[in-house]
């Protein structure tokens, strides 16, 4: 599932050679409107496995940054921490330096990514646009997934990017986004008793209890479940808050399992804020692989405007789209 490149085309011309796949379903092409959605995914459990290949993608990134990869005890946290941190500098120069070495980034450890003291978000601090460049990278986010079983199971960095044309570059653009399990499978608790945690757990509203408990079996529940924790997550995530709020001021409307079960990006999903629906938002929920959903959310959307939300998630291949030019 990994896909080669040309690091010399341009960023829109390489995003149409792509054929990333989300949940088997391939989405239209990303276009070259004024405005993208840039989504990358990218499983580190096949990943460096010997500290010899771990060092040297440990070694791309600055001094500075590998404590907080190597601070984890197990390896698949590890990896995760690592993963994270090539695949956002790999975007950053993706937009910036066209995915390879230049004069402003000659290394990877040169892009310094900075974390927001109020959300703790990474982020990247956008230089003025200088003449030539044409695009801007907005915001991004980004979410992992620890499986915590067997070494084979995919454990997933995705991240996602809003990229504008430094032509039209104005206010900054929010985005947020979260990866789920679709089933229970931590801790000796069964699905049941982790079902009734959340009842009067202070996360979802009445509303939102209402639909989770809906379906007849407890895996669909569980389900359910996910897909609102997710969407609730990746909405915190772009508003900058994260999870410390009240969440039940936050109500996710029109969350619809059967939509997502048969590989379809649900984009109907509405967000209330005190019972006041919150206008501008693309929220989007959908399968990534069989065992993971994955939701965005992104505020200040306006097709009219040109901006394209749509396209394939990109998996990353750390040798070919990393090591062949970085290392």
């Amino acid at each position: 599932m990994h896909h080669q490149h040309n690091a010399s085309i341009p960023l829109e011309r390489e995003l149409l050679s792509y054929s990333g796949s989300y949940s088997g379903v391939v989405s239209k092409p990303y276009s070259t409107k004024e405005s993208m959605l840039l989504r990358f995914a990218l499983d580190v459990a096949p990943l460096w496995n010997s500290p010899d290949e771990f060092t040297k993608a440990l070694d791309l990134l600055p001094s500075s940054v590998r404590p907080s990869v190597t601070r984890f005890h197990f390896p698949a946290d590890r990896k995760l921490a690592l993963g994270s941190q090539l695949l956002q500098r790999f975007v950053i120069a993706k937009v910036y330096s066209n995915g390879k070495p230049s004069d402003e980034m000659p290394t990877l450890a040169s892009i310094s990514i900075i974390r927001d003291a109020k959300s703790g978000r990474p982020s990247y601090h956008v230089p003025s646009p200088h003449e030539g460049q044409e695009w801007v990278l907005q915001d991004y986010n980004v979410s992992h997934h620890n499986p915590k079983s067997a070494s084979s199971d995919p454990c997933l960095v995705v991240l996602v990017a809003r990229v504008t044309a430094a032509a039209s570059a104005s206010s900054l653009l929010r985005i947020g986004v979260d990866i789920v399990p679709t089933a229970h499978s931590r801790g000796t608790s069964s699905p049941a008793s982790f079902l009734e945690s959340f009842r009067d757990a202070g996360v979802f509203t009445a509303r939102e209890i209402k639909n989770i408990f809906s379906p007849l079996n407890e895996e669909d529940k569980v389900k359910l479940l996910f897909l609102h924790w997710a969407m609730k997550e990746a909405y915190c995530k772009a508003v900058g808050t994260g999870l410390v709020t009240n969440l039940l001021a936050i109500d996710f409307r029109d969350i619809k399992l059967d939509v997502v079960e048969k590989g379809t990006r649900d984009t109907q999903v509405k967000v209330f804020v005190d019972d006041v629906a919150e206008v501008g938002w693309m929220l989007e929920i959908g399968k990534l692989l069989d065992g993971h959903y994955v939701a965005i959310a992104a505020d200040s959307c306006s097709i009219e405007n040109g901006e394209e939300m749509d396209g394939a998630w990109v998996w990353i291949s750390i040798e070919e789209d990393i090591l062949k030019h970085w290392s």
